[in-house]
Parts: C-alpha cells; sequence; structure tokens
C-alpha cells in the first residue's frame, strides 16, 4: 500500500536545526509494485549522530517517527513503506536532486559517485547501513556549500524550486532566511563577474616558417628512454603505436603545392591511437603556428583529449628543443546549442511565471553560473525535459544577436578561445554543421584528424538531411508568439510618442492572426499525414513504424489529398511571413536607446524569419518538390509523426566540400576495414587513393579472448530462437556469476527476452538489467558495474563507445549479427544503388557493427573474458566467414550449445586462478 500523505506535516515547518534521518533501502520491483525488503537509517542533528536502525522495513516508519528525511533516490520506495500510522514527512528529500542544485559539479547517478565529487571518498562501510552513513555525509556537505553561497543566490534558487514543486524549496528557503547577507544581485546572478571571467584571447596570428613534421623525432621520443618513459610511470613502447605516430608526421605535408594527402588508419585496441596521432599534430602545430582541428563523435573521447590527453602530451614536451609549451594552446568547441545565452537566461529569469521543468532548470543554473568558465550544457546535470528548456536558453540565435558582440557571452568566448587554439577538438556534427553554412562555426583549418571515423558517414547523413516533429512547427509558432508579445512589453514601456506608439503596436497585433491561422494549418497537415500513414501501415514494416515516400506512394490519390492541405499551410505560413517581416522593418525605424529590449526583439524576429523559411523549405521538398539524390519517410508511425529527408550518398559533398579542401587529413578508428580491406569505407566517405595503414592490437587476443560460436543455434527467424536465446543467457550467466552483457539489434526482442530471462534466474540471485525496461544506457552501465551479478542487455547504444570494465563484464553475447532492418528507409534506397546489395553494402555494414560489438569486451591488457555468438547464420550461411575473419586471433569454440556454457565457466575460472 503507498503512503497517504494528507493529514502530515508539510516540509517547510521544519527548522533547519531540527533533527534529520539520513535513509537507505533495499526494494525489489515485483510486477508492477515496489517492495522494501531492507531499511538503514541514521538519526543526526547537525554533526552530532543521535541514533540508528537497520533492519526490516517494518520499523523503519517508527524511527523516522516525523523527522525530515533524506535519501539518494529512496522516496518512491519509502512511500511504499506499508504504515500508513506513522508521523511521516510529505516527502523526501533527494540529495543527488539537491546536489544537482547547489554543486551541480558534483552530482552523479550514483551515491558512491557523489560522495567521491564531493571529496568524501570511501565514507561508509559496505552495505545499507554504510549507505546511510553516506548519505548523511553527503547531505551534511551539500548543505555546507549552500550556506557559503550569497543569500541572494540562495533566495532566488528558492523562488525557483517553490515554482519547481520541488520539496527542496523548503529548505533551501529556510537557508536563505538565515543568510545574514539580504542584497545582491536582483536574479541572483552577478553578470558583470561573468564577463571579467570570461577574457578575450588573441588570435592566433598567420602561420610561422614551414617546418616539417620529423618521424624519426617522433619516434625518439616515444622510445624507452624518450620524455613519455621518463615521464608516465609503466609506459612501454608499443611498436603500432610508433608506426602510427610516423605516419601522421608524414601526412602534415605544407607544401600549398602538393595534393592533399589522406591517411586511413586502423588502430587495434590498445595501441594508443590518441597519443600516436596528437604528438605530431602538437608538434606540427607550434613549431608552425597553424590550427589543427580534431573531430570526435562521442563527448567522452572529446572530454578525454581536452582533460587528460592534450595536457599530458604537452607536459612531456616539456624542454624538446623547437617546442615552447608556455605558446601552445588548445581548445574544445561545440555547436551553439550547448552554450547558454545570457540575454536568454535572463529573460526568462525575469519571467512572471515559469513551468515546473523551467523553474528546475533555471534552478540547476544558478550555483553553476556562479563558477563555470564555458557555459556549457554538459556540466549541468538535466534531466527529461530539462533538455528542452535548455534549449529555448541555449545561444542557437547567436548570428541574430547583436547583443553577443559586446559583455557576457559564453558562446562568443568559445569562439575566440577555439580561433586562438593551435588544436581545437570537435564533433562531427559541428564539423559537418560547419560545411553547410560555409565554414562561418570555425576558425579557418587547413588540416584534420577525424577520430572515430566509421561514424562520419552516419553523422553526415543526419546533418545533411533533417527531421521535422509535430512539436518543429508548434515551438516555432509559440516562440513568435512569444516575441511578439514581447515587443508589445518593449513597445508599452518606451518613451515613444502615442501616436508612433499606437502605430507599431497595430503591426504587432496584425502580424498575430495570420501566426494563429499557420498554426492551426500546421496541424491540419500533421493530422492529414498521421491518417496516410495510418492508411498504409502495411508498408511500414521498419522497427520504429517507419513509411519510406516513394514515387509510388506520391502517385497514391490519397497523398494528393495531403498536398492539398500542406497548399494551405505553406500559403498560411507565407502570409504570417510576410506580416513578421513588416513587422521586423517597423521595429528597425525605431531608435532603440528608448525601447528597453527593442534590440533584442529585432534580432528574435530575425532568427524566427530564417527558421521558418528554413522549415517551409524543408516541408515543401518533403510534400511537393523532393530532390531525388535523397530518400524521404514518415517517421514515429507508432508514436508522434515525422517527416524525414536525408541524402543517398555523401561521399561526393564530403569530397568536394572537406576532404579536397584540406592539405592533410588524417581518419582513425579501430573499425575501418572488412576482412582486413579498407575499400567499404573508402568508397561510403569519398577518398581517393589515400594512404593507408592497418594496425594490430597488442593485446594477446588468444590468451584473453575465447570466441564461442554454436553450431546449433536455431537462426533468429525460426520459432524457437526466442527460448534458445533466453535459456542460453541463463546459463551463461550462471556460469559467470552474472557478469554477463548481452547485445541486441530490436528493442523488441531485448524486451521479451528481458522478460523471458528474469523468470529463468528468479531463483539464482542474478538480476536483469535491460536497456528502456530499467533505466537509460548511462544509468544501466552504472548499476551494472555496481551490481555485476546481473546480466546487462542493451542495443544500439552499448554496441560502441561502452567501457564497462573487465570486474564486471566476463561474458559478452552477441544475440544477432547487427544487419540493418531491410525496410529501414536510409538502408533500402542506398541498397537500390548496388547490383549485389546484400554482398556490396549490408554485409560490410554488418560486419564493420560486429566488429565494435566485439570490442567491448577486451579493453586492456589483463582482461579476460568470452564472447558468444548466439546466431546460427554465422555457421549456416557462407558469409558468417565475414564476420569471423574480421576478427582477431581469439582462442574458439566451436561445438554444441549445450557445452558452451560449460565452456565459458572453464575459461572464465581459468583466468582468475592466480
Amino acid at each position: 500500500m503507498s503512503l497517504s500523505l494528507s493529514g502530515q506535516r508539510p516540509l517547510g515547518a521544519y527548522s533547519i536545526d531540527a533533527p534529520v534521518v539520513a535513509l537507505a533501502l533495499r526494494a525489489n520491483i515485483e510486477g508492477n509494485r515496489l517492495r522494501v525488503r531492507e531499511a538503514a537509517a541514521v538519526r543526526f542533528q547537525g554533526d552530532r549522530r543521535l541514533d540508528f536502525y537497520s533492519g526490516g522495513p517494518e520499523g523503519v516508519a517508527a524511527f523516522v517517527n516525523g523527522a525530515l528525511v533524506v535519501g539518494h533516490g529512496a522516496g518512491p520506495a519509502f512511500a511504499a513503506v506499508d504504515d500508513p500510522g506513522a508521523d511521516l514527512p510529505a516527502a523526501v528529500w533527494d540529495v543527488g536532486e539537491l546536489a544537482a542544485y547547489v554543486v551541480p559539479e558534483a552530482a552523479a547517478p550514483s551515491l558512491s559517485g557523489l560522495c567521491a565529487a564531493l571529496g568524501l571518498g570511501g565514507s561508509g562501510a559496505d552495505g545499507l547501513p554504510g549507505q546511510a552513513e553516506m548519505v548523511r555525509l553527503a547531505y551534511l556537505q551539500v548543505v555546507k556549500r549552500a550556506k557559503e553561497m550569497p543569500g541572494a543566490t540562495l533566495r532566488r534558487m528558492a523562488a525557483f524550486l517553490t515554482q519547481g514543486q520541488s520539496p527542496l524549496a523548503a529548505l533551501l528557503t529556510a537557508l536563505a532566511d538565515a543568510h545574514s547577507e539580504q542584497g545582491g544581485a536582483v536574479l541572483g546572478v552577478d553578470q558583470d563577474e561573468i564577463q571579467e571571467r570570461l577574457p578575450r584571447p588573441r588570435n592566433l596570428g598567420n602561420p610561422a616558417d614551414v617546418h616539417r613534421s620529423d618521424p624519426d623525432e617522433v619516434e625518439r621520443l616515444l622510445s624507452a628512454d624518450g620524455p613519455f618513459a621518463s615521464r608516465f610511470p609503466g609506459f612501454e613502447p608499443r611498436p603500432e603505436q610508433v608506426e602510427m605516430a610516423r605516419a601522421v608526421a608524414e601526412a602534415l605535408v605544407t607544401d600549398e603545392q602538393d595534393a592533399p594527402h589522406h591517411l586511413l588508419v586502423e588502430g587495434g585496441t590498445g595501441i594508443g591511437k590518441t597519443v600516436a596521432y596528437l604528438l605530431p599534430i602538437v608538434l606540427f602545430a607550434v613549431r608552425n603556428n597553424a590550427r589543427v582541428v580534431v573531430s570526435t563523435n562521442t563527448i567522452n573521447l572529446q572530454e578525454q583529449l581536452i582533460g587528460k590527453d592534450l595536457p599530458e602530451i604537452a607536459g612531456a614536451l616539456r624542454g624538446v628543443s623547437g617546442f615552447d609549451i608556455s605558446r601552445f594552446r588548445y581548445a574544445q568547441m561545440k555547436g551553439k546549442a550547448n552554450y547558454l545565452c545570457l540575454r536568454r537566461w535572463r529573460d526568462m529569469a525575469a519571467a512572471d511565471a515559469l513551468s515546473p521543468d523551467e523553474a528546475r532548470t533555471m534552478a540547476k543554473t544558478l550555483a553553476w553560473l556562479r563558477r563555470t568558465r564555458t557555459g556549457d550544457r554538459s556540466e549541468l546535470p538535466l534531466e527529461g525535459r530539462e533538455t528542452a528548456v535548455f534549449e529555448r536558453l541555449s545561444a542557437s540565435g547567436f548570428s541574430a544577436c547583436a547583443g553577443a558582440r559586446e559583455g557576457a557571452c559564453f558562446y562568443r568566448h568559445a569562439r575566440e578561445e577555439a580561433a586562438a587554439a593551435h588544436v581545437v577538438v570537435v564533433n562531427h556534427a559541428l564539423l559537418l554543421s560547419d560545411l553547410i553554412v560555409g565554414g562561418s562555426l570555425l576558425p579557418d583549418y587547413d588540416f584534420l584528424v577525424v577520430d572515430e571515423a566509421h561514424n562520419l558517414e552516419a553523422e553526415a547523413t543526419r546533418q545533411f538531411g533533417f527531421r521535422i516533429a509535430q512539436g518543429s512547427g508548434s515551438d516555432l509558432f509559440e516562440r513568435c508568439g512569444s516575441i511578439v508579445q514581447a515587443a508589445v512589453g518593449a513597445l508599452r514601456a518606451s518613451f515613444l510618442s502615442e501616436g508612433v506608439k499606437t502605430m507599431n503596436i497595430r503591426r504587432v497585433e496584425a502580424a498575430q492572426e495570420p501566426l494563429q491561422s499557420a498554426q492551426a494549418a500546421w496541424a491540419n497537415l500533421m493530422t492529414a499525414l498521421t491518417a496516410f500513414a495510418k492508411g498504409h501501415r502495411a508498408d511500414a514494416t521498419g522497427d520504429d513504424g517507419d513509411l519510406r515516400v516513394t514515387p509510388a506512394i506520391r502517385a497514391n490519390p490519397a497523398w494528393s489529398d495531403v498536398e492539398v492541405v500542406w497548399d494551405a499551410f505553406d500559403r498560411s505560413l507565407s502570409d504570417a511571413a510576410n506580416r513578421v517581416d513588416t513587422l521586423r522593418q517597423g521595429l528597425d525605424a525605431l531608435d532603440a536607446e528608448i525601447i528597453p529590449g527593442l534590440e533584442e526583439r529585432r534580432g528574435e524576429l530575425t532568427e524566427w524569419l530564417a527558421d521558418q523559411r528554413a522549415l517551409r523549405q524543408k516541408v515543401g521538398a518533403f510534400m511537393a518538390r523532393p530532390d531525388e539524390t535523397f530518400v524521404y519517410w514518415l517517421g514515429g508511425l507508432n508514436a508522434a509523426l515525422t517527416m524525414n529527408g536525408a541524402p543517398l550518398d555523401v561521399s561526393t559533398y564530403l569530397s568536394e566540400t572537406l576532404l579536397s579542401q584540406k592539405q592533410a587529413v588524417v581518419l582513425t578508428s579501430a573499425t575501418m576495414t572488412v576482412q582486413g580491406d579498407f575499400r567499404h569505407l573508402r568508397e561510403r566517405l569519398g577518398l581517393e587513393e589515400p594512404s593507408e595503414l592497418r594496425l594490430g592490437s597488442p593485446f594477446d587476443y588468444e590468451r584473453a579472448a575465447l570466441l564461442c560460436v554454436p553450431t546449433d543455434v536455431p537462426e533468429p527467424s525460426a520459432p524457437a530462437y526466442a527460448d534458445a536465446l533466453a535459456d542460453a543467457l541463463r546459463d551463461l550467466a550462471r556460469a559467470a556469476d552474472g557478469r554477463t552483457m548481452a547485445l541486441f539489434t530490436s528493442h523488441a526482442s531485448l524486451r521479451a527476452t528481458a522478460f523471458a530471462l528474469q523468470a529463468r534466474l528468479r531463483g539464482d540471485g542474478i538480476g536483469v538489467l535491460a536497456q528502456g525496461v530499467h533505466g537509460a544506457p548511462p544509468q544501466l552501465a552504472v548499476r551494472f558495474q555496481q551490481e555485476p551479478r546481473s546480466v546487462l542487455l542493451g542495443a544500439a547504444s552499448f554496441w560502441e563507445g561502452v567501457d564497462i570494465g573487465n570486474t564486471a563484464l566476463k561474458v559478452l553475447v552477441l544475440a544477432r549479427l547487427p544487419f540493418n532492418v531491410p525496410t529501414e528507409p536510409i538502408f533500402a534506397a542506398r541498397s537500390e544503388l548496388y547490383e549485389k546489395p546484400f554482398f556490396q553494402y549490408a554485409a560490410p555494414q554488418a560486419v564493420l557493427r560486429f566488429r565494435q560489438g566485439f570490442g567491448r569486451l577486451i579493453r586492456s591488457k589483463t582482461d579476460r573474458g568470452a564472447v558468444v555468438v548466439l546466431d546460427g547464420r554465422i555457421v549456416s550461411k557462407s558469409y558468417g566467414a565475414w564476420f569471423l575473419n574480421s576478427l582477431p586471433p581469439t582462442a574458439r569454440f566451436r561445438g554444441p550449445l549445450a557445452q558452451t556454457a560449460a565452456r565459458v565457466g572453464e575459461w572464465i575460472r581459468a583466468a582468475e586462478t592466480p
């Protein structure tokens, strides 16, 4: 039974000096009910511990006895405690949520991670009593940090949390009321101080005299008696790393008469690829005062390069002839939507009313804004719909913002830092977006390194295509409505004459009616498209219910009916845009000095007009003016409908606008070849006659990994496959005492297997963690590391870029060969371009993905484990050899499925035996 909270004292009635109970609970999900199994709690007042409880759930309510309760993710479980007669508070304060507001840089998904970030280390003993003590210490530390904040910031945060309907509002209000300082910035943030925190760096300037890279020097630096060996204990020269570093050094040609130099390098796991390319480019960039852009696919790698690799390399090169470490500068650059816009933040902070999501997002920015030097959203622990709120606070409108040229602006500062840097680290999305806008996002550069290059085509497909959801249009119209209302307020507060003021207010009002008509026309179009899609659902056989819009579909009479609705929308939006443009022209003629906020409104209207033109162009292409080089489809037929378009081929565009325009381009990844051949990737990216280098891993895979290929597994299409898969995972989990991760290509199959496996493992004490069932990938990865007696079932997000660690992961299961869904629109359209699509396109794509999945197991030279392929096609089909031949040489077991788990258990025990 859930707690009834009626009649209980509100949290705001408590003093901050009252006794507090730190709570830790262990609960299980049984069906759709949460059942508490164990509890531990510490009652304390200030730094003084009063008493302690440990036992079953039946006594915890009496122990709490109306005190304040603080926990870490314990609220839902505490609400399930079955003791309706107890005197309980209205909610549990979550110390993780409190940290997200007060110390956002320390926020972590786990209690141990939070304590470590707060400098508390391993604060408690193992088990629930230790967790309760960790909650107590974390709470005291976060409250201490809160008391150190200015009173104005605390008051503003409390006000935001009140609007955000957070129970923590009571605590922040009490802390603000107890604060001795009662003045301060009205909005809780001193923007002059932020501006002082963002000094304007000097531009890098022109290249110096050309100094070619010396491969021999690079090799000496990486030798056993070089600076890396003396600086880093345990450093060992790796021949593969040296060979790659030499190749990168040779690729950095500087003679503009030379043809562009392209280098493809496949480097096996463990060779140290980042050092192998960073060392030569750092030397080259500093000596030539040149700029090199390094592009990655994942945020984790970007953070590693900026926070670890580049500083370490610079330190190791201190004292090397011709390298002046005081001159070396590097920077990270992201897209505009990643940076907070202080002008937009100020507008939202001054708003009369905020939604709960807006209020909580604003509360999370207050303490952060007192310290951040980047304004980067990745520093904030945003959750759920808070990310959408940040998008409205972002610097996405920078190009139309007149105020960004002066005053505090995080995005402008990031651009200036990049313009002053020798090495600029970006992601593939920004690298490609820069091409679309003609190079206006990144500073000029002639040298490029693309890491995780196997993802470049997929990202180019996303960046050069489009996705329009129903909310895309709705948000556009709502945004314009907000701008128009703000313009009315600015005009009424101005010192204009009544006649001029009235004339311009009428222009504003004239823009509102066509905006409402356009919004209604947009809703009609989405309704018509949804009805059309439902009528053709039989054709939508993709995993996400996608419907490819082919010429045959467009020839359907029902499509003509939808086109009529689109035409009405197009004309309605055109009329609205004309009225808004007239309004903007009228505002342009007014004096901004006598109208508060006028400059911002002009910039917002200019930005809106550009956005509506882009929307009209994309919708028009989708509906009636398709590009024959694009594929179009309706997505989300099982949820919210989307209009989508993507280029059939990105190789020509990449070649003409990127690869051929740079003096040197290095592309590297651990998975670039199919059966040792670069041809597939080379063709997909538009590379002509590049230098190629394929380097194996220094790991001893024959000793580290056992590859199991059962000979009698059903093929995935067979009726017996689902049961065989669940039985095999049960047996493997038992053999490995959990510590098993299975990778799926279908969320539906993953979910079905999760429920089947839970039933099979119920009596073994081995848990099941399934993506989309028990949490999102980042949270599940952390839980799996903390609870290794589990089976983790993951889909796309787990096939690459995830490093679980060999303590938690001993068995990796590839449930299916990772072929694309044949009816997926982009894949189907591209397949039609080949004479033999399966062998020329489908199989190579799947092999590269297969190799990525295989690479999740062995991440260091001490890792040991087993990989099991549970797809009968790897044995029954001739192309199965493509997959096996693309893997490094491992120990192998090929035999009946019934013997596989036993063989895996033997392998793991042998590896763990001293």
